[in-house]
């Protein structure tokens, strides 16, 4: 059995990890916050620019619009994942790394856009194309998202993708994380052609019909891109919460389980000297 000096030790360290977890539980839960109104004030804006050009293409030629046609001919692919920088968060990264690595198995001709150090630390082991990385933390700006969706948009013009596949995290609740795996392009667009027969308007465009919706469809993709983000990062920071949770909870336990094996040695210790103290006074008497 343990001497009670190295119970007390243990039970030191479990509750310097207990003040760790529960300091790390709240500020995860002080960044979800901020992650979740960040999605909140992003969403009119996609919405938004996805129903005009919905509504605009209902008019137009799509074949003279490289970014809503897929290039069928080349076998390369794109792929977008984006994980977290840090650890600590479950089964976070694992989850996507997973379903990345399913995405390379289909074809294993792809070039990988990593957002995210783990990401990187997991695929630079391997004999992967990584095109372009980028750390996935409060510092990511629009002009990174401009900077990958100009690289992705561009091959694709340029046929060098057959399309591009974006891999992230959505997040629904603290304890419920989603994987999305979404074609990003050729662009897709949803829309009710009934309805769009009967609505249409008569649009001016400066400079030209072709210029504007090219414009538009690049700030839709980079909105996408970013929203993706946002949503990765309230992912993690919910993912974690829930993590650093479970974590303080089982270091209490520790401690609970430990205290009582202390007490049962510092009992049987104070047992063995009463037990000394009488025996060393009968052999007096004797």
């Amino acid at each position: 059995m343990p001497t009670l000096r190295a119970i007390r030790k243990r039970i030191k360290s479990a509750k310097n990890i207990q003040q760790i977890t529960k300091a790390m539980k709240m500020v995860a839960a002080a960044k979800l916050r901020k992650a979740q109104e960040r999605i909140l004030s992003s969403r009119p804006y996609a919405i938004k620019i996805q129903e005009v050009i919905s509504e605009l293409i209902t008019n137009v030629e799509l074949s003279n619009y490289p970014l809503l046609n897929e290039n069928k001919d080349i076998s390369k692919e794109g792929l977008i994942l984006i994980t977290a920088d840090k650890g600590l968060c479950g089964s976070f990264n694992s989850n996507l790394i997973k379903e990345a690595l399913y995405k390379l198995k289909e074809n294993n001709n792809t070039s990988l856009i990593l957002i995210g150090k783990k990401g990187l630390d997991y695929f630079k082991k391997f004999n992967f194309e990584i095109e372009l990385f980028k750390y996935n933390d409060k510092k990511i700006s629009w002009f990174d998202i401009e900077e990958i969706g100009k690289l992705i948009i561009d091959n694709y013009i340029k046929k060098k993708y057959r399309r591009v596949t974006l891999i992230n995290s959505e997040f629904q609740t603290n304890l419920q994380q989603k994987i999305v795996k979404s074609v990003i392009l050729p662009i897709s667009f949803e829309f009710n052609k009934e309805n769009q027969t009967v609505i249409k308007r008569d649009f001016i465009y400066e400079p030209d019909e072709r210029t504007v919706l090219l414009s538009l469809i690049e700030k839709y993709i980079k909105s996408v891109l970013f929203r993706a983000i946002l949503e990765s990062q309230a992912s993690e920071h919910g993912v974690r919460m829930v993590a650093m949770e479970m974590a303080t909870n089982n270091a209490g336990e520790m401690i609970k389980g430990l205290t009582l094996i202390a007490n049962k040695v510092r009992q049987a210790s104070i047992t063995k000297e009463i037990l000394e103290i009488i025996g060393g006074a009968e052999a007096i008497k004797g």
